[in-house]
């Protein structure tokens, strides 16, 4: 096993958190010191080898690329607002998936993200993934927006792509987990959309709330307000929910996102709209997104289940 552990603040008998009498720093968030706060948020401690995992994903995602093409769509008026899709032969009428790529919001593209196309196109589907920016060039609630508009387009010209706009479905890893649970809590009336416009999404080992996040060491590069922090955080908006979540998380994972997973997933429960709770084992947090590409691991069946393939 790779997981790593440091020793955890006590409790009072009031609940409130107090340092060990050892002379280690007061927690900052829940039992947290804050070199524990910002380990939990860093996942290169987690899973040492994280640099190789995601260049495998970028791979294998090249050569599904170069084996099946995908047809590239611009869906605003940015250069970064590309979105490819992969189709089966001939489609009319198929469910549709689209996936937020991860990478604590500053890696990855697009590009990175096609290795799951194959075992959801497989299925019958089309898989979407759009580029959105990052914070080395964009702040966080243009971000939001950006991957707002790629799931609006998606909508509007499923016909284009042989998808049916009647199901549409997204799914996110990581930090793209916490923009597609931001998309999750959009007023899609108000862009002339049906209330219900997603159908369902699968979020993986996510960040749900953002305010241990702005405490960790993220904040060196999460430049956001605390207006802005409140507006992106989906579990302090789980009334704007109007389809069912699947959530997925790794037993390798750090402590936070594994809470972060559990609270969101219990929440979700108790408001009727969790579609499934699933656990990778054996696998740390990136080990848990390459398990999409894999169609008949636990993580594509909790999706493939979501979607009805």
């Amino acid at each position: 096993m790779r997981r790593r552990h440091f020793p955890a603040a006590t409790a009072t008998p009031g609940g409130a958190s107090v340092a060990p009498s050892s002379g280690q720093p007061a927690p900052v968030f829940l039992d947290y010191t804050q070199e524990q706060l910002d380990r939990a948020y860093d996942q290169s401690f987690w899973a040492p080898q994280m640099a190789e995992l995601e260049a495998d994903d970028g791979a294998r995602s090249a050569e599904v690329r170069r084996k099946m093409p995908p047809r590239t769509e611009r869906y605003g008026a940015s250069d970064v607002d590309l979105i490819d899709i992969f189709t089966p032969p001939n489609p009319h009428g198929v469910p549709v998936l689209v996936f937020i790529h991860g990478g604590a919001w500053t890696r990855n593209s697009r590009q990175d993200a096609s290795f799951p196309a194959p075992a959801v196109v497989g299925r019958g589907a089309a898989y979407l993934a759009p580029d959105f920016g990052s914070l080395k060039t964009t702040r966080l609630p243009e971000m939001i927006e950006n991957c707002r508009r790629a799931l609006e387009w998606t909508i509007r010209n499923a016909a284009s792509f042989g998808g049916d706009a009647g199901r549409v479905f997204l799914a996110g890893h990581s930090s793209g987990a916490h923009l597609a649970g931001c998309v999750l809590t959009t007023d899609w009336t108000a862009r002339g959309l049906p209330a219900d416009a997603i159908k369902g999404a699968l979020l993986m080992s996510g960040m749900y709330d953002l305010y241990p996040v702005r405490l960790s060491s993220r904040s060196k590069f999460l430049h956001i307000t605390p207006q802005e922090e409140e507006a992106a955080s989906p579990m302090r908006h789980l009334n704007r929910i109007a389809c069912p979540i699947a959530v997925a998380s790794a037993d390798e994972d750090s402590p936070e996102f594994k809470r972060q997973s559990a609270v969101f997933a219990d929440a979700l429960q108790g408001m009727g709209r969790l579609a499934s709770r699933t656990l990778a084992f054996n696998a740390n947090h990136f080990e848990e997104n390459g398990r999409l590409g894999q169609p008949d691991s636990e993580i594509s069946r909790a999706l493939f289940s979501l979607m009805g393939i």
